[in-house]
């Protein structure tokens, strides 16, 4: 395969999660004019083909029930639901990102002619998205439902290629139907694909026995129809195909509302790793700046969750990182999205902050107790987010945080920092110094694995990176 010098990025599937928006669109559509259509429904007729226009697709699921609507009722009624009306809110306030921003920085860095979204959205729709999220940013070119024919005719692959000044075969398109493969192909581009987080999540059941209905098989569909491989959710194998820039490119690292020159070929990290993200949701505001050069005095958390506050500040301060974060969270609701997206939006400091994952110790383990309380945690930063996390905690809240979102905000932060990271709380009986034994060793493991290493840039058995060291990645 030729180098790639740009990325194709469906949106629906790939940047966002649409099971509670579009597809649930489709189902409530349908459900109007008196017909059940599942989930399942939706992606069997998305594995067959010539499924790009979800207004299309909900007029050929009602008429195979005999239900005989024009596309213009079909179109209205689903727009309605999607969109919103002044007494409801619309589906689009569902959907979720995907990929964390950190991950699509690291693409678009090692992309030397950007990025593009190729979709079957209405552009409003596309830019709505983009915004919402942050992501204008990464993207030079978006082509939309209006540009032309849609997927699997590869207009639309081939227009992305033209905005971006791209030869098609020096591209990889990536998308989460066998259109969007069919599109690639026909277009010249390597097609890869990806399983959607429910096609993921059925598999899972499958493997496990919990499944009773059998499954659809996407997979299988995806790669009959010539995709290169098939990715999990969430992107993280896509570095795999998209390999580092040549020696001596420098290159813009994009992160969230800020550019960061990068080092370029096997350089080591240049002096300043620092980075601040904002995100803003229906749900939270948020100011996250991270330095990990620091010395652990410069720390200061306000969520408005004191328990939360309390386990970031140890994060910072052991991991001797300069460390400030501030959120103005939905708390009237409960804790869930404050701390999570703190939890996220401090990941993605960290993440842009390493930059070029070159030059730094890259493995860190720690032990550390707490009366008796006693933890361990393991840290790789591999580029390939995975959290293992194991507290035992038995309270239902520490302070005003429930202990279920306490897991969840370290599995949240190895997710948007793209790291792997275990924790286990080996022993103990208070869930308090459980937990906060269990964020310092973590602390301490951060502190060890963003180490600089100028001997050996990111050790690797890959043979993709400057210099290869023991310890595959």
């Amino acid at each position: 395969m030729r180098e790639v010098q740009a990325v194709l990025f469906d949106m629906d599937g790939i940047l966002a999660d649409v099971a509670q928006s579009y597809r649930a669109a489709i189902v409530e559509t349908a459900a109007f004019y008196q017909v059940t259509v599942t989930q399942d429904d939706i992606a069997r007729q998305k594995a067959k083909g010539d499924a790009n226009n979800d207004w299309v697709l909900t007029q050929r699921l009602l008429a195979s029930h005999q239900v005989d609507v024009s596309l213009e009722e079909v179109t209205a009624k689903f727009e309605e639901l999607y969109q919103g009306t002044s007494t409801s809110e619309g589906l689009w306030t569902k959907e979720r990102l995907i990929v964390p921003t950190g991950l699509l920085a690291e693409i678009a860095r090692r992309c030397p002619l950007g990025m593009a979204v190729v979709t079957g959205r209405p552009r409003k729709d596309c830019e709505k998205f983009l915004k919402t999220h942050g992501l204008v940013h990464f993207f030079r070119a978006c082509v939309c439902m209006e540009d032309g024919p849609p997927k699997p005719d590869p207009f639309p692959v081939r227009q992305a290629c033209a905005v971006l000044g791209v030869d098609p075969g020096d591209t990889l398109m990536v998308g989460d139907t066998v259109d969007d493969v069919r599109a690639a192909l026909a277009a010249g581009s390597v097609p890869i694909a990806v399983l959607t987080p429910e096609e993921e999540a059925r598999l899972t059941l499958i493997r496990t026995g919990g499944d009773t209905n059998g499954g659809h098989g996407i997979g299988s569909h995806l790669v009959a129809a010539g995709a290169k491989t098939v990715l999990r959710p969430g992107l993280a194998e896509l570095l795999n195909w998209v390999p580092t820039m040549s020696s001596g490119a420098d290159s813009m690292v994009v992160g969230a509302g800020k550019r960061r020159k990068a080092s370029g070929g096997c350089g080591v990290p240049g002096p300043t790793r620092a980075a601040t993200v904002s995100r803003k949701t229906k749900e939270t505001a948020i100011s996250a700046s991270i330095d990990l050069d620091g010395d652990g005095n410069n720390v200061e958390v306000h969520s408005g969750i004191g328990f939360l506050d309390h386990m970031l500040t140890a994060l910072g301060k052991h991991a001797r990182f300069h460390l400030r974060l501030s959120c103005q969270g939905d708390l009237e609701v409960d804790d869930h999205h404050t701390a999570e997206d703190c939890a996220l939006a401090l990941g993605e400091a960290f993440d842009q902050a390493l930059g070029v994952r070159k030059g730094i110790a890259r493995f860190g383990s720690a032990l550390c107790p707490l009366d008796e309380a006693l933890a361990r945690s393991v840290v790789d930063i591999s580029s390939r987010p995975h959290a293992e996390v194991h507290l035992k905690l038995q309270r239902e809240k520490v302070g005003q945080l429930s202990c279920e979102m306490i897991t969840h905000v370290l599995q949240s932060f190895a997710t948007a920092a793209r790291l792997t990271l275990h924790v286990d709380v080996l022993r103990g009986a208070n869930d308090h110094h459980k937990a906060e034994s269990a964020f310092k060793a973590t602390a301490l493991a951060l502190r060890q694995a963003v180490a600089r290493d100028d001997s050996a840039f990111v050790p690797s058995t890959k043979g993709g990176f400057c210099r290869e060291r023991a310890g595959g990645m």
